[in-house]
Order: C-alpha cells, then structure tokens, then sequence
C-alpha cells in the first residue's frame, strides 16, 4: 500500500520539478543574454563611433572621383597619379576619358556607364568615336612617330624615277605576316597581365570583406566572449588594419616611394597611416620595406592572441588565417606583376621590326602613287601598326590602369558595413 502511494507521488511530483527546472533556468538565461546585450551594444557603441570617425577620416584624405559622365569630366585622382609619376596629364597618357567623359577601365563601371557605352545605337556609338579621335591616348601618343613615318615616305615618293629603287613587295608581305604575330602575342599577354591584376584585386574585396565580417560577427557582436572589452578593441583594430592594408597596398604599385607627401591630393599621403593607427605604429611601418606584408603580420598577431584568450573559436581562427593567407597570395601576385614585365628584349624587337617595315614601305609605294597619296596611307597604316604596339605598352603595367583608389573605397564601404551596428538581441533562443 505504502508502495503504491509513494509511486504514485514520484509520478505526479516529478514532471512539476521538471517543469520548473526547465522554466527558471529559462528566464534566467533570458535575463543574462539581455544584460550582455546591453553591455556589448554600450560597448560597441562607442568603439564603433570611434571607428566609423576614423574611416571617414580617410575617405576625407582621398580625391573624389566624378561618377557623372559629362562633356568635360575633373578626374583628380587620375591627375595626381600621372603628376606624381612625373608625367604631364594633359598628354593624357593611358588616363583616358579625362576630356571627353567616355567610360574608361581607369574608373568602375555602373548601370550609368553600361547605359552610355554599349547602350546606344552602333551608328551613335561610331560617331561618339570619330568626335572624340582626337583625344584618344593612342592618338596622343603616336601622332609623332605617324607624322614622321609620313615625312619619310613623302620624300622618298618625290626622288625622281631614276633614283626610285625597283623592289618587289614580296620581302613587306613577309615581315608584315611576321610582325603582326608578334604584335598579337605581344598585346595578348600584356592584356593577360590587366586580367590577372584585376583578378587579384578582386580578391583582395573579398578577403578583406570576410575577414572584417567574420571579425565583427565573432569578436564585436558576440556577447558570449570571454573578454568583450578586448574582442571589441581587436575588432577594431583589424578593420583599422585592413583599411591601411589596402591603401598602402595600391600606393606601393601606383608610384615610387619617395612622392609620399602632401602635394598629390592625399594619393601617396603617409597621412591615412596617421589616422588609423597609434603614433609607435605609423613610425615603426614607416621603416619597414613592405609595408603591406608587415600589416598582414600585425593581423595575423591580433588572431592568435584572441585565440589564446578563448575569445576567437577554433574554427574561426582558422578561417580567419586562411583568409590572410588569401591576401598575402594577393600581395605576392600584386609584387609579381610588377616586378616582372614581359620580356623587354621580345618588345624591343617588335620595335625594331616595326622601324624597318615602316622604313622600307615608301620604297615599295613610290611610284605608283602620287607623293600625298604615299605619305597619307603610309600614316595610316603606321597609326594602325604602331597603335596595337602602344596598345600592349599602356597596359603592360596594370596598376597604373586599374582604378585603385575606386577599389580602396569599395573595401573602405565593406568594411563600414560590416562594421555596422546591428539591433542586439535579434532574437532569444527558447
């Protein structure tokens, strides 16, 4: 009897214990993840307001690039570049679309640029063509050797017949043959080269976007670190970081070191460095003969110091490792590019067969056209020969054709977004 009346208690007690185990812990733990909350969000609050002011900061130092494609575009940044290289932009050397406004690989494209470059009729888009010929870079850069090559060939259609060498054309046809696969091969790598640049510097967006994401997921906007003081001043600090990466990243490759000061608008300004890091920082990288690689070592310590503190998971150390691993292979490819330009001997020649094909040309068209007639289609086909040459120099290094300082603010924009305050909690768990 005694029995069954203390199984029959054990039935009835136990499920009301367990539901009032299952309940009070519940609202607890509801109370502690609204707490820590509170503090993470008070907490990231202001190391955010710092950070957004710093980023800001930078973005202020950088010349604006005009997105509006009108007749007679200001292109700051392109100007600075060129000035600082020591070159005259008004000869408008690879910057093309500073005067005409016509959509150039030196600026990213948008709707707006898709709209105005292959939106329009073919019979629209030739004679935007032929109205802008004159400010062509190619044009600007071969009218004098054209012009020569005319001249030549002027004076020699004009020695009398006597003196007209008697030449078959067969030798031209033959170098010409030749010489057009060179310059083909030539241009087709040197294209190869803007593709891979332009690759890398993609990746370059989507390293840095994962790591400033996945940084502020785990160390900014996670209440359960051990340390959230020191996870949210290491979140800080690595997009501080990655913001310096990219844009001392693009200073090495757009210009020689020693025109980093205040006189080209902000572009190779140590000032950026100034604004993102402490003073023992900027003076320590300042030293350093990489400084790209040497921030990417400052990452890589944040890391596994936040790994040591169990702030940062196994797992997302490690992807937070791979991703740096991803950027230095992007500094790797960026230092090889432009460290290794095609082989000069093979454009030296392409020069060289160029110069006696051009040369030996009046000497098979004398005489069976006038003198005016000669020089005029001599200039032509020299325009057409020597531009596919320039075509492969002007691209041959890519970073000066690359819009970089557009590239750094869309990593700059990646990083404030990811950087953004989200509404703490979203949810509780039940």
């Amino acid at each position: 009897m005694y029995l069954h009346v203390w199984w029959l208690t054990l039935l009835v007690v136990s499920p009301c214990r367990a539901l009032v185990a299952s309940t009070r812990p519940h609202s607890c733990r509801v109370a502690l993840l609204h707490s820590r909350a509170v503090v993470m969000a008070n907490l990231n609050g202001t190391m955010l307001a710092e950070l957004s002011k710093d980023l800001a900061a930078v973005k202020a130092l950088q010349p604006r690039l005009r997105t509006t494609q009108t007749s007679s575009p200001e292109e700051p940044v392109a100007r600075s570049l060129w000035q600082a290289a020591g070159l005259d932009p008004s000869l408008r050397y690879k910057v093309s679309g500073m005067v005409t406004g016509e959509p150039s690989f030196t600026r990213l494209f948008s709707h707006e640029t898709w709209r105005t470059y292959s939106g329009v009729s073919p019979a629209e888009r030739w004679m935007r063509s032929a109205r802008t010929w004159r400010h062509s870079t190619i044009w600007s850069a071969i009218w004098p050797l054209c012009l020569f090559a005319a001249v030549w060939a002027y004076a020699i259609a004009s020695l009398p017949v006597l003196l007209l060498p008697r030449t078959s054309p067969l030798p031209l046809m033959l170098m010409g043959s030749a010489i057009g696969l060179l310059l083909v091969f030539r241009t087709n790598n040197t294209y190869l080269r803007l593709a891979e640049a332009r690759v890398l510097w993609a990746q370059a967006v989507f390293f840095c976007r994962e790591i400033a994401q996945t940084t502020a997921t785990a160390l900014a906007f996670d209440s359960d670190v051990r340390d959230r003081r020191s996870a949210a001043t290491a979140a800080a600090r690595t997009c501080r970081l990655l913001a310096a990466w990219c844009w001392e990243l693009a200073k090495q490759l757009t210009g020689p070191p020693d025109i980093r000061d205040s006189n080209t608008a902000g572009v190779y300004s140590d000032e950026i460095l100034q604004v993102l890091l402490p003073a023992n920082e900027v003076e320590w990288l300042e030293d350093q003969r990489s400084r790209p690689a040497q921030i990417l070592g400052l990452l890589r310590q944040i890391f596994h110091s936040q790994y040591r503190a169990g702030n940062l998971p196994v797992h997302v150390h490690r992807k937070l490792d791979e991703d740096v691993k991803g950027l230095d292979m992007v500094l790797t490819g960026c230092y090889r590019l432009f460290a290794s330009p095609l082989p000069p001997t093979m454009s030296r020649h392409v020069v060289r067969c160029l110069q006696l094909w051009l040369l030996g040309l009046p000497l098979v068209l004398a005489g069976s056209m006038a003198p005016p007639t000669t020089a005029f289609w001599v200039f032509i086909t020299s325009y057409i020969f020597v531009g596919i040459e320039e075509v492969g120099v002007q691209v041959e290094q890519p970073f000066e054709i690359l819009p970089m300082t557009e590239l750094c603010n869309v990593i700059m924009f990646n990083l404030e977004e990811a950087f953004d305050t989200p509404a703490l909690p979203f949810s509780v768990p039940a």
